[in-house]
This record gives C-alpha cells, sequence and structure tokens, in this order.
C-alpha cells in the first residue's frame, strides 16, 4: 500500500501552454498539476503509472534543454516548498544530534525541494544558518539547481548536490524511500519511522543509491525533499583585480607543470584594500575569471574570502540601468551613438563604397526600422531591443560599436569591486539578490562545459575560444570558476582529481551567430575532455558521447535507477532517452528493498503491547464449567433504603 491521498486536492490545468525561460521548449501540455502536499504528489504519481503516462518536474524552468519538459504530465512543485522539522527535531542518530546540538559548524536543514535557492537563503539566515556554497544566481527550485549539478566558486567545497544528506523520493506507482548514505547515516531507524507520516515507505541506506540520486535529473521519481548540510551565517569580502590575458594563462600553464594548482596566479594578484577586512588574504575562499567575449585580451580576477566585519560595503540591489529605462530608453540612448560609429565608419572608409549621403540615408532607414520594431511591439524587453540594435550595428559595418559597448557594460558592473571592493552577507554575495534573478529584461543563450582543474584540457578550449570569439557575431562573457569535485555519481565535477572548474560562455538572446557560437563551443569544450552542464545548452550529446564521457559512473548510475525504478518509463522524457539515462534493462523489476516504516513501528510498538499484557489481571486457569443457576422467582421489590 502506497499512501496518496484520498482524492488530489491542488491545482489541475489541462491543454496548457509551457515553456521555459529562455524560451527554447514550449508546447502544449496534457495534464499541468501543483500539488499542495506529499500526498497530493503520491496520488499524482500513482496515476500516472495506473494511466501509462509520463511525468516530469519542473521548478523555475530555467534547463535550456527539455529536460523538465514532457507533453504528457508536468509537475510543479511551487507549492511544495516548506521547511520540514520533524525529522531533524525527533530522528537523528546519535552522532548528528551532537553536532547540530554543540552549535557549531554543523547545521541540518529539512525542506520541501519545490523551494526557490532565495527563499531558502532567507530562511536559514532567520535562523543564522546559511549553505557553505552556491550557484551564481538563486531563482531556481533547490530541486532543479541540486539535479542538474549547480555548483559555486568556493574552490575546496563541491557543488550543492554535496551539501544533500538525505532525501525523500516518490518513485514507481508513488513508493516513497527515504534515502541516505550507509556510510554517512544521520538518522535513527524507529526515531524516523516515526517521524514519517507514511507506513509504507522504505528507508534506503545505499552509497551507489544515494550517489546515483544527487544529480538524478529527474529520472529517479519526484524528490519531494531534502536534509541538506548548513552552517553557521558567515560574511564575504570580495575584490577583482584586471590582468592581461597572456598573464592569466601563463600562470595556470605554470602551476599545471609545476603541481601548484593555482599558487603562481594568486601569488602575483594585488593584495586586496586592507580596510575591506579580507581574512587570510593569500588564501581566497572563491575564485572567478572573467572575459568579455568581445574584448578578450584583458580578464577580470575576481577574489572572495571571509570577514569578520559587520558591516556591508557597496552591497545593495540596484537595478540594471538598462532594465530600469527599457527597451524605449535603451533606443533613445543608442540612437546617437549609432548615428557617430555610422559617421566615423563612413570618414575612415570601413565601409566603402557605400560613403556620403547614401551611408547617412541606410543608417536613418535602420534606426526608423528600429522605431518601427518597438512600436510593433510596446512590451518589448531591453534585452530584446539592445539585440536588434547589435544586429543593426554589424548590418552597417560598424561591429566595434558592439565591443564598444561591451567594454562600457563590465567596467560598469565592476567599477565597486575593483576599488574599495564589496561586503556582505554570504547569500547575496556568492548568488546575488533575489530581484536579480527575478529580472526578466534580458535573456541569455549559455553553455557551460566542466573540466578536471589538473588537465591541460580547460586550458587549450579557452585559448582557442578566446582567439575567436570577437570575430562572432554573439556578445555576452565566459566565466572560469574553481570548485572541489563531487561525489555524485553523475555530477559533471565527478572527476579522479581534486578539483574541476567550470567555463560559462553566453551570449545575448537574439544575436546573429548565437546558434554557431554555442554549437562550435561545444564541439571544441567536447574535443578537449569538457563534460556540459546538465542545466545549460548540451544538445549535442548522445547517448554514446555521455557514456565515453562518464565511462563507468553511467554504468552505475543506470544499475541504480534499474534497481529503484525497474524498467519504468513513468519519469523517462525525450532529454533522458536521446542521452541514454534509462534503465539498463527495460523489462526489469525494481529490486531495491528497504526497511518499511509501519515495520520499524511494529517493532517499537510489540514490547509496550507486551508490557500492557504483563500488568493486566491473571485470568484464572479454564475448569470445568458450573451449572448455570436457576433464575429467581420474580418477588416484590425491596427498597433500597430501609424505611425510617
Amino acid at each position: 500500500m502506497t499512501c496518496p491521498s484520498p482524492t488530489y486536492s491542488g491545482a489541475d490545468l489541462a491543454q496548457g501552454f509551457w515553456a521555459n525561460w529562455i524560451g527554447r521548449v514550449a508546447g502544449i501540455v496534457e495534464r499541468w498539476v501543483t500539488p499542495d502536499s506529499l500526498p497530493d504528489l503520491v496520488n499524482i504519481v500513482q496515476q500516472a503509472a495506473t494511466g501509462g503516462r509520463e511525468l516530469r518536474v519542473f521548478g523555475s524552468g530555467w534547463a535550456f534543454e527539455d529536460l523538465a519538459f514532457s507533453p504528457q504530465w508536468l509537475v510543479s512543485l511551487d507549492r511544495l516548498d516548506k521547511r520540514l522539522m520533524r525529522v531533524t527535531d525527533t530522528a537523528l542518530n546519535n552522532e548528528w544530534r551532537g553536532r547540530v546540538q554543540s552549535g557549531g559548524a554543523d547545521a541540518l536543514v529539512h525542506v520541501e525541494a519545490g523551494i526557490k535557492v532565495a527563499a531558502l537563503n532567507d530562511l536559514l539566515t532567520a535562523a543564522g544558518l546559511a549553505l557553505p556554497t552556491l550557484g551564481g544566481s538563486n531563482g531556481q527550485s533547490i530541486a532543479g539547481a541540486i539535479s542538474t549539478g549547480t555548483h559555486g566558486a568556493d574552490i575546496e567545497l563541491g557543488p550543492l548536490a554535496d551539501l544533500v544528506m538525505a532525501m525523500h523520493v516518490v518513485s514507481v506507482g508513488g513508493q516513497e524511500y527515504w534515502v541516505e548514505r550507509a556510510s554517512r547515516p544521520i538518522t535513527e531507524d524507529v526515531a524516523l519511522a516515526w517521524a514519517l507520516d507514511c507506513g509504507d515507505a522504505q528507508i534506503i541506506r545505499d552509497d551507489e543509491i544515494f550517489a546515483a540520486l544527487q544529480v538524478s535529473v529527474g529520472r529517479f521519481g519526484v524528490i519531494y525533499s531534502y536534509v541538506l548540510h548548513a552552517t553557521s551565517a558567515f560574511r564575504i569580502a570580495e575584490w577583482t583585480a584586471k590582468i592581461p590575458r597572456v598573464v592569466l594563462t601563463t600562470l595556470l600553464r605554470q602551476g599545471q607543470a609545476a603541481g601548484t594548482f593555482l599558487r603562481p596566479l594568486l601569488d602575483i594578484l594585488p593584495p586586496p584594500p586592507g580596510p575591506l577586512g579580507a581574512i587570510d588574504v593569500a588564501n581566497p575562499r572563491g575564485l572567478e575569471v572573467v572575459f568579455d567575449t568581445q574584448n578578450t585580451d584583458t580578464c577580470w580576477v575576481k577574489r572572495r574570502w571571509l570577514t569578520n566585519d559587520p558591516t556591508d560595503l557597496h552591497h545593495m540591489f540596484v537595478e540594471d540601468e538598462a532594465c530600469r529605462i527599457g527597451a524605449r530608453g535603451v533606443l533613445d540612448q543608442i540612437k546617437p551613438v549609432l548615428t557617430d560609429a555610422a559617421a566615423i565608419a563612413a570618414a575612415t572608409g570601413i565601409v566603402f563604397p557605400l560613403a556620403g549621403p547614401i551611408y547617412a540615408i541606410l543608417v536613418a532607414t535602420k534606426i526608423v526600422w528600429l522605431e518601427d520594431q518597438l512600436r510593433a511591439n510596446p512590451t518589448m524587453t531591453s534585452g530584446d531591443m539592445l539585440a536588434l540594435i547589435l544586429r543593426v550595428a554589424w548590418d552597417l559595418n560598424v561591429g566595434f560599436l558592439v565591443g564598444q559597448q561591451t567594454a562600457k557594460a563590465f567596467g560598469d558592473r565592476y567599477v565597486d569591486t575593483t576599488t574599495d571592493g564589496i561586503r556582505g552577507a554570504s547569500p547575496e554575495m556568492l548568488s546575488g539578490f533575489a530581484q536579480s534573478s527575478q529580472q526578466k529584461c534580458f535573456r541569455a543563450e549559455s553553455t557551460e562545459p566542466i573540466f578536471d582543474a589538473h588537465a591541460v584540457g580547460y586550458l587549450n578550449f579557452l585559448d582557442q575560444v578566446v582567439a575567436f570569439a570577437p570575430g562572432v557575431k554573439q556578445a555576452g562573457y565566459i566565466s572560469l570558476r574553481w570548485s572541489a569535485t563531487s561525489m555524485a555519481t553523475l555530477s559533471m565535477h565527478n572527476y579522479p582529481s581534486a578539483h574541476a572548474v567550470a567555463i560559462e560562455v553566453t551570449s545575448l538572446k537574439g544575436l546573429p551567430d548565437n546558434e554557431t557560437w554555442m554549437s562550435t563551443l561545444m564541439v571544441i569544450a567536447n574535443a578537449n575532455g569538457g563534460r556540459p552542464h546538465w542545466g545549460q545548452r548540451n544538445s549535442f550529446l548522445t547517448g554514446a558521447l555521455v557514456g565515453v564521457s562518464y565511462g563507468a559512473n553511467l554504468t552505475r548510475w543506470r544499475d541504480a535507477l534499474t534497481a529503484m525504478t525497474g524498467g519504468g518509463a513513468v519519469f523517462s522524457c525525450n532529454f533522458t532517452r536521446l542521452r541514454n539515462l534509462e534503465p539498463n534493462n527495460a523489462q526489469a523489476v525494481p529490486t531495491i528493498s528497504g526497511r518499511r516504516l509501519a515495520d520499524l513501528r511494529s517493532v517499537v510498538m510489540a514490547p509496550i503491547l507486551l508490557l500492557l499484557a504483563d500488568s493486566a489481571p491473571i485470568s484464572p486457569p479454564p475448569g470445568p464449567r458450573k451449572p448455570p443457576k436457576r433464575p429467581r422467582k420474580p418477588g416484590p421489590k425491596r427498597p433500597l433504603l430501609p424505611p425510617r
């Protein structure tokens, strides 16, 4: 028996239109549900299994490919976004109860998987806690971020998936599993049996199953909740230096050759300002290198340190200027710039033979066209307008204007962090302000291969990319972020060395060469041993390429999938089928078996029942029955009390 709600009570939409954040994946969905509770979720999963429907789960829809999409059934976890207390309050084992009660760096927080990262940050801040590492934004649901391998830029900390200590999963047929590592359990069986509601749920303590579920891309079932390893709240100081690209790559190669990793680079960087309050300046906690893809001769090297300074510095949400003024403001600002650039092009012969009056007419015509586009689409975003303007610049042979504008944008972005530095609480310093993640005025195409940071492949990839980027009609950034490797079986960061490096390359949506640019990047990354981020552009991935990239880890992951789901296809989709993220036997039945909670409850109840039985009056042993008494003849009733 499973534990569904008697009747489904959540939101239920038939034939709804769904699109992901970037708009690359869209379609009509047969059924789109938003459950109100865990029993509601079990109900829906059970219905999908009974009806033979394909079911996928989405959080914020940030995945660039069709990872979270099915035209059949979609589940939104938006209403499953609360903190849960019973397990962490009553069911921890002795080791973890002691760790949590000590008030040190160890804390555990149990949350439903639909909670957004920004909301989780707020919840933890209110409790004096924080996640040790975060990705670069916080608009995702925690399930979406973890299940696709989201990571930060903390050199000695792995991706978010490595913060997971336990998972509550609703799998095939609505079967509930509580999954932990066998090698590092956090709960005690009988106490957990009483902390969870469904007696039919099973406790699984298995390192292979756990590691496969950490980055599961939704294929094992619906993850209802996570227990995450948190720490005491902390503060971050950040400062950025600008250096030539050739210096960067030379020092990184020196570190690889000498086995000293990042030390040659870190040793030549200037120290941050003393008033910033950075702790252990020589050994930053976080490191990120950023290039402007239209100006790749220099780069910004951002470092982060812990700080005890309690005051914020240059740390507040400031709305992006282009978002604030809107598409009309962007066009009004750029029109004179475009006209001046065209005049320079005509005067210097860049546009020869289209010079003089003819060229001026062409420029004026393009500006009129931009005005027409805005009138036709009055809700146009700033990003869409900027993409049209950059297209016009290339059409007018004044592509140099693109580089000028992106250089100014990058300079404005780093004005605080390259001078005094910035300082604040870790959630916003690491993942930005919630308002930034919620902005809708800019969209970008993006791909992010992850490499072994102790192998030469990522530097070869970087050299090739920065060499031809300015000649391509695209505009964005290249970001290098180093972190520890991961134990999750199918994490992009699961390398045998100690560190991985992610190289994210973006371009503003709507630019002419975006598709060619993204495709070329993926080919170059694959040739140099990079694994594409599951949540970003990876459309070139086939099952064969996944097999080459992950080797035995893919086999391990598929074995774990088969053990939990058998050959079931309820949680399958186009994304998983194309990449061979499927069971290794389509006819298999689930073989995983754990301790059933109802059985554990009966184990603890049996002694109580025996104790109650022992304390009951002892009945005399059976003997020969006495003949029944003859009934008395009726007579006058006696008064209850003697007469006075």
